[in-house]
């Protein structure tokens, strides 16, 4: 598994979720295999085996490749975050792989957005439609956006997993809402708060939607979790 790993994690540009049942979503991902056909996307295992029919002939880097868990406890920590957020499987999965291969998320379509809005604590918002350019240069942004904080997240997660105590998790709370607010400065040439302004972007954190829903204890000593336990920026693709 962990070979698999890291021969994808290098060139990984993103991860999908999205639910085929819904219109226009299909054309929507035809639209990314078209235009992002140099950019490998990652797919979590339960989309696949939920769409396997579908996707298998979009894998092996055109554009798709089916993710794995590294560890074992990281797919255990996957089961237990759903759990205690009383979200989907595939949301909390999607967030999972995200931090674990370093990579922003995609949320293709409507159906699952509600849910990650209501997880989110930032939003990237705009007021026009993105032409293709700047769709290209804006996911760059995104894979610096998780790139950069990456080291910082996982030192934060590490204190309070070593720890095994809550002491000073709003101290590590603050500190990230700061580092997500330096962050939002890196798209102002799409950014709006108009009204009208619709989601472009969302920044969910894992660590924070972990301690404040599961038990801290669960992590104990467990530094492996770390890696899964990033802020983590999710696109939004609107169906075509």
């Amino acid at each position: 598994m962990f070979a698999r790993y890291a021969a994808i994690v290098k060139n990984l540009r993103g991860i999908a979720l999205f639910d085929l049942g819904e219109e226009g979503v299909w054309e929507s991902i035809e639209w990314l295999v078209k235009r992002f056909r140099y950019r490998d996307l990652g797919l979590t295992p339960s989309i696949y085996r939920k769409y396997a029919d579908n996707l298998g002939r979009y894998l092996d880097g055109n554009p798709f490749r089916l993710l794995t868990y590294p560890l074992q406890e990281l797919e255990d920590f996957t089961k237990e975050f759903a759990a205690c957020l009383d979200t989907h499987y595939e949301v909390a999965e999607l967030l999972t792989m995200s931090s674990i291969y370093i990579s922003p998320a995609m949320v293709i379509g409507k159906s699952f957005e509600p849910q990650i809005s209501k997880l989110s604590i930032e939003a990237i918002k705009i007021c026009k439609e993105l032409d293709l350019n700047n769709w290209k240069l804006h996911m760059r942004i995104a894979d610096y956006t998780i790139l950069d904080m990456y080291e910082f997240s996982i030192s934060g997660a590490l204190k309070i997993i070593d720890g095994c105590m809550e002491n000073g998790l709003e101290d590590i709370y603050s500190q990230r809402i700061y580092k997500i607010k330096k962050d939002v400065k890196r798209y102002w040439r799409i950014l709006c708060s108009e009204p009208q302004s619709k989601p472009f972007l969302y920044y969910i954190d894992n660590l924070k939607l972990y301690t404040q829903n599961c038990k801290v204890q669960n992590i104990c000593r467990k530094s492996n979790i770390a890696a899964a336990l990033a802020i983590v920026p999710v696109i939004v693709i609107p169906p075509e």
